[in-house]
């Protein structure tokens, strides 16, 4: 229940911090707007649109890069696993004991 209550605060925080943002980016548009006119707005608009977009780019081709690298680096380890002549795919003795006299009974 705890748990609960400290995701919707985390969520309600979150939150709020996006509406600060919005806020205060609205307030310095329409700033912007009355002192330079509609036509800089709309560079100033494009200028933001195409940041977030690439930021948005960035972050995706990180967080691709860094799955493809783990993902990579497990593959290798079951590869070198499989592969290790010392690692036998031998039941320990005290397991094959119990269950030779399981068999037996």
């Amino acid at each position: 229940m705890e748990n609960k209550k400290e995701k919707n605060s985390k969520i309600s925080k979150s939150s709020e911090k996006k509406g600060n943002l919005l806020i205060q980016i609205d307030e310095i548009m329409q700033t912007f707007d009355n002192e330079y006119g509609p036509l800089m707005l709309k560079e100033l608009e494009d200028r933001l649109i195409k940041t977030i977009n690439d930021f948005q780019n960035d972050v995706k081709s990180v967080l691709e890069n860094s799955f493809k690298e783990h993902k990579m680096k497990y593959d290798n380890l079951d590869e070198m696993s499989l592969n290790n002549p010392n690692n036998k795919d031998e039941v320990p003795s005290y397991i094959s004991d119990y269950q030779d006299k399981k068999k037996d009974k």
